[in-house]
């Protein structure tokens, strides 16, 4: 399940951050964290899916649920199991303290009890994607011929450009105009499963994300499938046409560290602090509707075709 996957360590950083500066707080500070809130999926205690109920307590004539950013944490709240929990998108506890169902959260309460009131909810008018409609998306055919005439030499000129570092306006823009790859993996071989070279997993995922690793945890994109054959792994790999937004706000949305482009070649990161700042640009810029149901789309690499 989901929940049992959920981790904010980077959350839990910047609030710590926030309540050691407490009223001498930057503006970036309180940015970070409202960005990490922005983009969280965190535990709640009860079953709002369901039967909308949840566990409460009052304070100073307020209601207030109780929100958790792992598991681990919510077992502390309650060790002996007694009560549901299911993790949701910042969104749905955003709609509940609208729609009068709370007024707040308290986040953690056996260790930060730190106490979401009603106005960090207000001051979040702007809430990232997560609803990708197919309609008008490509056909797995023409995700595959993207993929064969994909041409990405002005973006590959623009990373190996060491003056263009740190530009990353600049650097969203030409990702926009481009094509880009991100690598799947499979422990098995999926060759039998491919139709003209192509994996449909419409019914089920066949295969997962690779995340480099090193220092972090990073999902990677890729300007060509010769970039991708610079990845070692003992696993099964396949390439996928990525909406780079989407991408964007999947990294955001797990606590990935950030997104490194072509790893072990031009190896340009883009960290966590950078994406939460530029989350709403590459929303508007680098989301190609057309491109919503490639992730459910992988290629044979053409070498191993």
């Amino acid at each position: 399940m989901r929940k049992h996957f959920v981790n904010h360590d980077n959350l839990r950083r910047h609030l710590a951050e926030f309540e050691k500066k407490g009223e001498d707080v930057s503006d970036e500070t309180l940015n970070m964290l409202l960005g990490e809130l922005q983009h969280s999926c965190l535990i709640i205690a009860g079953d709002v899916s369901t039967t909308h109920q949840m566990a409460m307590f009052d304070h100073d004539g307020k209601r207030y649920g109780f929100l958790f950013t792992d598991m681990d944490e919510f077992r502390k709240f309650d060790p002996n199991s007694e009560c549901p929990s299911e993790a949701c998108d910042f969104e749905v506890y955003k709609t509940m303290v609208e729609s009068g169902d709370a007024d707040g959260f308290v986040l953690n309460p056996m260790s930060e009890g730190f106490i979401i009131i009603r106005e960090i909810f207000k001051s979040i008018s702007h809430l990232p994607q997560h609803d990708y409609p197919p309609e008008g998306s490509y056909t797995s055919f023409e995700l595959r011929d993207l993929r064969d005439s994909m041409d990405n030499r002005e973006l590959e000129d623009f990373l190996n450009d060491s003056s263009n570092i740190g530009r990353y306006e600049e650097l969203f823009a030409r990702i926009s105009g481009s094509t880009l790859l991100t690598l799947m993996v499979s422990r098995e071989d999926l060759t039998e499963f491919a139709e003209d070279g192509i994996i449909n997993m419409e019914d089920k995922p066949m295969g997962f994300l690779y995340l480099d690793n090193m220092g972090g945890k990073y999902a990677t994109v890729y300007t060509s499938e010769e970039k991708i054959s610079s990845v070692m792994t003992d696993l099964n790999k396949y390439s996928q046409i990525v909406n780079f937004s989407q991408l964007t706000n999947y990294a955001l949305n797990d606590g990935l560290d950030g997104i490194i482009i072509n790893p072990n070649c031009e190896n340009v990161m883009i960290s966590r602090e950078v994406l939460l700042e530029y989350w709403s640009v590459l929303e508007e810029f680098c989301n190609d509707s057309k491109l919503n149901t490639a992730i459910k789309h992988m290629f044979l690499i053409k070498e191993e075709a």
